[in-house]
């Protein structure tokens, strides 16, 4: 394949934009985890600047960003003006919510080929097998395209990238499966032209591997999910910004165990439970919901005074009982000496929660310490929240109707019904409210 002239596309960015899911460190002076990527970056890099004569990089590869920090401007820039985007894919990559925004913000720019007369809407999206991945763990998005590659060899299919580099047996079939990987790379850059995305754009990214609200249980049961955690942007005192990112929704704090935010993992929980979750920061002015609520509750949130008075006031509220979830992670650091000064803040902050949280389940509000727990505990909240909803709701007639109220001086003539089941009603509805 002879060099390419430029055929369309921003000079100035990358050709290509590598996406993959980073590898956490198991210990600080541990050797870099994403060793083999980068070498694999740096030989497309290699292929692309002789196969084309793009005048900007040949790539762009991320090197800096984990789960819960903000996207770099760099970063911004590479994927919302490469050509084509190129996802690794491998067991942990489906499993990364950043992964899933970049692959969404990507899918969102238009696509259409540089020759008129070709049919059908392009895909600038060429994937790389990195290691092996069952099928039934592909998500839906990705089912359609093509990234077993047949040119690139039965061992590739077999090994994936990540095999064939590490094994030198297989030397010789790492550098055909990577040469002719940075030719469909070219081939499709060559031929599609994918309209610029805003920089805006990529910080509202979906997770394209979640469940879609399209594939929610359609059922009536809804569920309210309020995330009170600290962010980026206004990080708790004393708190590593290691488990946060640019919104309340993003908090992580099992990390680096998990890859996922715990909002995303609490709305998987209630999908499986046939729930249609509504995931929220938290809102103490927000009116009360018309389904169960479950309050997830980041501790060191509370020692900031303008988040205590908030979480306060909605605990004096007259709302219906919320489920409370309290995130501890025994492995991390930061809270060594500060559980029982911020365990006591919780008791004195959310003392009407804590009591209703210790009905429903007491592991969740002591501490839950995984997210394996937090998968056995959740459950357990979330129907003991839909009880005290629907008990509520029974006892609360919808508007415009009124419970029949009872009188001293004997039953109302023009009500047919016993006069002590209409006491019981009213007894029933006070004592709820109460």
């Amino acid at each position: 394949m002879e060099p390419t002239r430029p055929a369309g596309g921003d000079a100035t960015a990358p050709y290509f934009f590598l996406s993959y899911a980073h590898m956490p460190r198991t210990r600080p002076d541990e050797p870099d985890p994403d060793l083999w990527v980068h070498r694999l970056f740096r030989d497309l890099c290699e292929h692309i600047s002789n196969l084309t004569a793009h005048p900007g990089a040949p790539g762009f590869m991320d090197r800096s960003m984990q789960a819960g920090q903000i996207w770099t401007d760099e970063l911004a820039d590479s994927l919302g003006g490469c050509r084509v985007f190129v996802p690794l894919y491998s067991p942990r990559y489906f499993i990364s919510p950043w992964c899933g925004k970049e692959w969404a913000a990507f899918g969102d720019r238009r696509a259409r080929h540089l020759d008129p007369g070709e049919p059908g809407t392009p895909s600038a999206i060429v994937p790389a097998l990195w290691s092996p991945v069952p099928e039934r763990r592909l998500p839906d998005c990705v089912r359609g395209v093509q990234y077993t590659h047949p040119e690139l060899g039965d061992r590739y299919r077999t090994f994936g990238l990540y095999g064939l580099g590490k094994l030198r047996s297989f030397r010789g079939d790492y550098q055909k499966a990577v040469l002719r990987l940075a030719m469909r790379i070219v081939e499709v850059g060559e031929s599609v032209h994918v309209e610029r995305g805003r920089r805006e754009g990529l910080s509202s990214a979906y997770d394209a591997f979640s469940a879609p609200p399209a594939a929610v249980p359609p059922s009536g049961r809804r569920l309210r999910i309020s995330v009170a955690a600290g962010c980026l942007r206004r990080l708790p005192e004393g708190r590593s910004p290691h488990y946060y990112g640019p919104s309340p929704l993003d908090w992580n704090p099992y990390r680096p165990a998990s890859d996922r935010p715990l909002a995303q993992v609490a709305a998987g929980i209630a999908a499986r439970l046939a729930f249609r979750a509504d995931v929220c920061e938290f809102d103490h002015t927000s009116a009360p919901a018309d389904a169960p609520e479950v309050l997830l509750l980041d501790r060191w949130v509370l020692r900031d005074p303008e988040h205590r008075t908030r979480l306060n006031e909605f605990d004096s509220s007259d709302r219906p009982p919320t489920g409370l979830v309290v995130p501890w992670n025994h492995d991390d650091p930061d809270g060594d000496d500060t559980e029982l000064e911020l365990a006591a803040q919780q008791d004195t902050t959310l003392p009407r929660r804590v009591r209703h949280g210790r009905e429903a389940s007491r592991p969740a509000v002591r501490g839950v310490p995984d997210e394996r727990s937090f998968h056995e505990v959740l459950p357990r909240v979330v129907h003991w929240a839909e009880g005290q909803y629907l008990r509520r709701a029974q006892a609360r007639p919808p508007a415009g109707q009124s419970t029949p109220r009872f009188r001293l001086g004997g039953p109302d003539p023009h009500d047919d019904g016993p006069q002590e089941h209409r006491h019981e009603a009213e007894k029933a509805g006070h004592d709820e409210r109460a």
